[in-house]
């Protein structure tokens, strides 16, 4: 899941993002937390990044917040906005633009806390997760943020693109959790990758989009490009991929 702070304040930002870091810790949720001081900077992410949530502050030196909405709906339609300002004159407007919510400033941790779990419910009638055991705690991974998984020393890693979450379980008990998504595909033993995050195929390995190499097994290496080129080819034109 990644989520995007944007505000101008350098203070009101660095409150935001204590807040949200406490609330994800303390609920267990694995995040990756953009931050953004000038709107110009995230708008030029838009067109390459995924958000699941994002902060809007209304007024930016440049532009506001609304206008940057509409932007972000664009590109993201099933990203989920909450608004932060200093003025309550805009509320109706947010809401309009299918906020989620709308916190007026100077607002408590009890207040985003509020928000941020209605974000929780929402996502959760419509995406889908893994629970696994961390250390002592469990984390709750999204299956769209899972580059690849593998196996090392009785380990199961699972690979985000902001981090490797490590979990003491066999592979082949963690492997019927992502059995009812098509776009993951075992390329060797003990390793599955999101197809989703295949850039192209070279010699024996696939290249990820961030330019890490994952081994195809020799011996099914016919049926395993097969698969790929077949999920491929049902994504172009439009087939239906869970």
């Amino acid at each position: 899941m990644t989520i995007a702070l944007i505000d101008d304040c350098s203070q009101d930002l660095i409150l935001l993002s204590e807040y949200v870091y406490r609330y994800c810790k303390e609920h267990k949720i694995h995040v990756s937390i953009k931050q953004f001081s000038h709107e110009k900077d995230f708008e030029g992410t838009l067109g390459t990044e995924h958000y699941d949530l994002v902060f809007l502050d209304i007024f930016m030196p440049n532009s506001n917040g609304m206008l940057i909405a509409k932007k972000l709906k664009r590109y993201n339609p099933k990203c989920q906005i909450i608004f932060s300002t200093s003025s309550k004159e805009h509320a109706v407007k947010a809401f309009r633009l299918h906020a989620l919510d709308y916190l007026l400033k100077p607002y408590t941790y009890a207040q985003l806390e509020d928000a941020l779990s209605r974000f929780e419910n929402t996502v959760k009638k419509f995406a889908h997760y893994i629970e696994l055991k961390e250390g002592y705690y469990i984390t709750r991974v999204l299956i769209t943020d899972i580059m690849y998984v593998d196996y090392h020393n009785h380990y199961i890693q699972v690979h985000t693109p902001s981090k490797v979450i490590r979990s003491y379980m066999f592979f082949s008990s963690f492997s019927p959790m992502l059995s009812p998504y098509r776009q993951f595909l075992w390329c060797y033993r003990n390793c599955m990758v999101n197809m989703d995050y295949i850039d192209t195929w070279e010699g024996n390995d696939f290249i990820l989009k961030n330019g890490e190499r994952l081994l195809i097994s020799k011996s099914q290496k016919k049926e395993i490009i097969q698969a790929y080129a077949n999920y491929i080819f049902d994504y172009v034109n439009g087939g239906t991929i869970s």
